[in-house]
């Protein structure tokens, strides 16, 4: 299996509205409405949860040395989880969240655009906070079994030797989309990166929920021959269909395709992933339209909105404006944008943009998974097919 991409291409790191504490220690984290777990396997309430980033901004002038962090997770007002992090774990957590100084200019949806951090925010690479910086912490990851409806979190610093917290709360939520959907393909696929934690999209606050899908042929491979012509790929031209009703609000259509994005014959897997780094990494700087391609974004009147990445060039027949039926052929699954071989990036999320929003977990009216053992959310590595 060679496709290895992901829509943005980086792990999203966002924040949003916290609690502040008298002494100007303030907790936030993003998206600030819901968070949203997904199931983690068939038949169970066992569920995931990623908290794509924490960030603790010292307000005040004098530093705040940070002494432990608290995770709770509640259900109905009782904490049934606790995680603590502190000493070199917390060193260690903070330290890595610097790193995404690097990403602060380059993408900004990374970080909830910004709206919270200021027009220059500095991340601390020490626990000790110094003032008007930013202790980030990034990725935190749970599962559970049964129900968990909330996050608090919890940070205990001191400064000048008294102590001090702050804190924030967000919802949790175990529901899918409520818009109706199909899935946007027709017959036999393979949905190879979806929700699941061990996935790319998982990190990336976007897309945490989307799906990239292929097809393979009978030898298990995704493509004919040596594969290095975007037309060899079984998955190449098949029909996007519209997943629901709705509105038509943007198009993107003048992207091009490269057969330079595939893996050549005789090139080691390390190679192509530095070829493809440099390859990826010049068109995340050409912004937003380069990232997903040839696209269409689908209102669905209800707050949700459906993401259709990387098609043919000169395939899509709809405009901005039009109003679509579900199952409506609105491109061809193509190559286009941030994009390692021919597949469909589909994703639902909350806001007019593929980047600026934040995703939805995803279900569909009209899909079968021969290979479960009953009903259930579509994890990476499934064969879905469509009735």
């Amino acid at each position: 299996m060679r496709l290895i991409s992901a829509f943005t291409g980086v792990a999203l790191l966002a924040m949003s509205a916290g609690v502040a504490s008298a002494a100007g220690l303030e907790a936030k984290v993003c998206p600030a409405k819901t968070l949203y777990a997904y199931p983690l396997a068939p038949g169970t309430r066992f569920q995931s949860l990623v908290v794509p980033d924490l960030a603790l901004v010292n307000r005040g002038e004098a530093a705040a040395d940070l002494t432990e962090v608290t995770f709770e997770l509640l259900d109905k007002g009782a904490v049934v989880d606790t995680r603590r992090v502190a000493g070199e774990a917390l060193k260690a957590a903070v330290k890595g969240g610097s790193a995404a100084q690097l990403q602060l200019g380059m993408f900004p949806f990374q970080f909830c655009d910004g709206k919270l951090l200021g027009e220059h925010p500095k991340l601390s690479s020490s626990d000790t906070l110094a003032g008007g910086t930013i202790g980030l912490i990034a990725n935190q990851s749970f599962g559970w079994k049964g129900s968990r409806d909330e996050l608090r979190v919890t940070a205990h610093a001191t400064r000048g030797g008294e102590a001090e917290t702050a804190s924030v709360s967000i919802p949790i939520s175990a529901t899918s989309v409520k818009t109706p959907l199909r899935f946007p393909l027709a017959g036999r696929w393979a949905v190879v990166v979806a929700g699941t934690p061990h996935g790319g999209h998982r990190w990336a606050l976007p897309e945490a929920f989307a799906y990239d899908v292929a097809a393979f042929g009978a030898d298990d491979k995704s493509f004919r021959g040596q594969g290095q012509k975007l037309t060899d790929y079984y998955a190449y031209g098949a029909p996007v269909l519209a997943a629901g009703d709705g509105v038509v609000v943007e198009v993107v259509a003048d992207q091009p395709e490269t057969a330079q994005i595939l893996r050549r014959v005789g090139e080691t897997f390390d190679a192509y992933g530095d070829r493809m780094g440099a390859l990826q990494m010049k068109l995340l700087k050409q912004g937003d339209r380069a990232i997903g391609g040839n696209s269409v974004l689908i209102d669905h009147g209800n707050g949700e909105y459906s993401l259709y990445a990387h098609l043919q060039p000169g395939s899509i027949p709809v405009k901005v404006g039009d109003r679509v039926t579900a199952g409506a052929r609105i491109g061809r699954l193509g190559a286009s944008g941030n994009a390692t071989e021919p597949h469909l990036h589909f994703q639902v999320c909350d806001g007019p943009s593929g980047l600026h929003c934040s995703g939805i977990p995803l279900a569909f009216t009209n899909v079968e998974l021969p290979y479960a053992d009953g009903p259930r959310a579509i994890q990476a590595g499934d064969i879905v097919v469509t009735h």
